[in-house]
């Protein structure tokens, strides 16, 4: 008896080609190719379900909880829809990995305004495009003649900017047809940011200056000077005349791009930084430098806020969750990732040995459901959000302790969690301006809110306190009935098996 085959399939089995995903099977005298399924992460159902939802929807506390089982998987929402609980998108999950065609680094990761491809650019100068559901090759070409190290779209998303080793900024076209090529500086450009209008963008070099840049006529407006070493990065304010930069000096300043005047210097870090980023609410700076810190700046107040340590290396990047107000993620050099919430010092989740090399770019998923990090490994990886049922986090601490122990030859102990710390409240208004020069349109006299506090979220990356026994598992606690020794054994062997068939 024939199995069915689709149209599509008989036609690439008579055509020979063998085509992405699909394996040969010998039937008889046909020759036919079986579809092998791709992991595949799309949020169109995510928004069809919240779409149907949201006339229901009123407040956070409408939002219906999910069952701690697979199953929950089905009723999970977009992102947005869980404004109120910022630690639903901690993306810690593995979800697919593209490793690079020309095994050269990953300096730089974007996705297109539409979020269905990623685009990267590596130390080879290329440009290499993925699927943004299946993570899967599209198309590569050779974009620079040397490293590409920062990329941009403008906001209406009608064209991409980068630039290069060389100080050369080129202006691409969606479907990436070269449009305009101009020498901008004399070295490295290391940052692109746009202006909100789209019409002014800036750019931070190597060579120590900022240069803001009128878009259509390709022509140089301010070139901002002030800093002592190669500036790393810049950004725009979201929606006011307002940049914010860092540099190998370890200073953070604030410029008008009008007047190219210097309005500010932030001290606070001891090494480069490496990332300066502002906060969808436009009051934030987020900087993460090479002394193993990310600081929370309040440009208010002209003061930092919060420093957060949680790496054993230097901080290479950070990135604010474009849905989240207070989350974001940062990379490390020796290839971690940690999440961080702006109103909790500590960190709140972490994946070490996520890249094996440094992290050299990390990029939100315009939808906030997925994150894809690019470093010198030669590999971009995409995470995504944790499921419901999902027992990845607690199975992967414990194989790190296990893995620990062994090294050092102990018996297994389970490790607590650190515990969160709440960040100290700020007191904005009056008290900011006098903390030195106040900022056009931001440094008013007003009152102001204080940090928001995170809401409660049910904790279940916790892991359990308990001893393991001989064979690795959780022992009974002492006391406990013989029912619940017996429920325990039980739980046990289904996580054997579950480990089993994962191998």
């Amino acid at each position: 008896m024939a199995l069915y085959t689709s149209y599509y399939t008989r036609q690439l089995a008579l055509r020979g080609d063998g085509g992405a995903g699909l394996e040969m099977q010998q039937e008889g005298e046909k020759t036919v190719q079986k579809s092998v399924p791709r992991r595949t992460v799309d949020f169109t159902g995510l928004y069809v379900t919240w779409f149907e939802r949201r006339y229901l929807i009123r407040c956070p506390a409408d939002v219906p909880a999910l069952p701690p089982v697979a199953a929950g998987a089905l009723q999970l929402l977009p992102p947005a829809a869980y404004a109120h609980q910022p630690a639903s998108s901690f993306a810690m999950k593995f979800a697919g990995q593209a490793p690079s065609k020309t095994r050269s680094s990953i300096n730089v990761a974007t996705w297109t305004p539409d979020g269905r491809r990623c685009l990267t650019g590596t130390q080879a100068g290329e440009f290499t495009m993925w699927s943004g559901t299946t993570f899967q090759f599209e198309t590569i070409i050779q974009s620079h003649e040397t490293p590409v190290r920062t990329m941009t779209f403008t906001h209406n998303g009608n064209f991409l900017v980068s630039g290069d080793d060389s100080g050369t900024v080129r202006y691409w076209k969606t479907n990436l047809e070269l449009v305009k090529s101009v020498a901008a500086h004399r070295e490295a450009v290391r940052m692109l940011a746009f202006a909100p209008s789209d019409l002014k963008y800036a750019t931070g070099s190597d060579d120590s200056t900022i240069r803001v840049w009128d878009f259509a006529r390709v022509q140089t407006e301010q070139v901002l000077a002030g800093h002592g070493g190669d500036v790393k990065s810049v950004d725009w304010h979201p929606s006011k005349g307002l940049l914010v930069s860092g540099s190998k000096d370890g200073l953070v300043k604030l410029w008008c791009p009008r007047s190219g005047r210097n309005l500010s210097t932030l001290h606070g870090h001891k090494g480069t930084i490496m990332q300066t980023q502002w906060n969808q609410n436009g009051n934030w700076v987020l900087t993460a430098s090479r002394d193993q810190t990310c600081k929370l700046y309040d440009v208010r107040m002209q003061r930092e806020l919060i420093s957060f340590r949680g790496h054993n290396r230097d901080v290479t990047y950070a990135a604010w969750h474009p849905l989240h107000e207070e989350l974001f993620v940062s990379g490390g050099h020796d290839g971690s990732m940690i999440f961080w919430l702006a109103s909790r010092q500590a960190p709140q989740a972490e994946v070490r040995g996520a890249h094996e090399a440094s992290v050299w770019a990390a990029a939100w998923h315009p939808a906030g459901h997925l994150l894809a990090t690019g470093a010198a490994d030669y590999a971009v990886k995409f995470w995504c959000r944790c499921r419901p049922g999902d027992p990845f986090f607690e199975q992967q601490q414990e194989e790190q302790r296990e893995l620990a122990a062994l090294a050092a030859e102990e018996e297994p102990v389970a490790a607590p969690r650190p515990a969160a710390l709440a960040a100290p409240a700020a007191t904005f208004g009056p008290a900011g301006a006098a903390a030195g020069g106040a900022i056009p349109g931001i440094g008013d006299a007003v009152a102001m809110p204080t940090l928001p506090q995170a809401t409660a979220v049910v904790d279940v990356f916790s892991i359990q306190q308990q001893p393991y026994d001989a064979r690795g598992g959780r022992a009974p606690a002492a006391g406990a009935s013989p029912a619940a020794a017996g429920q325990r054994a039980l739980e046990e062997e289904h996580r054997r098996r579950r480990e089993r068939s994962r191998r």
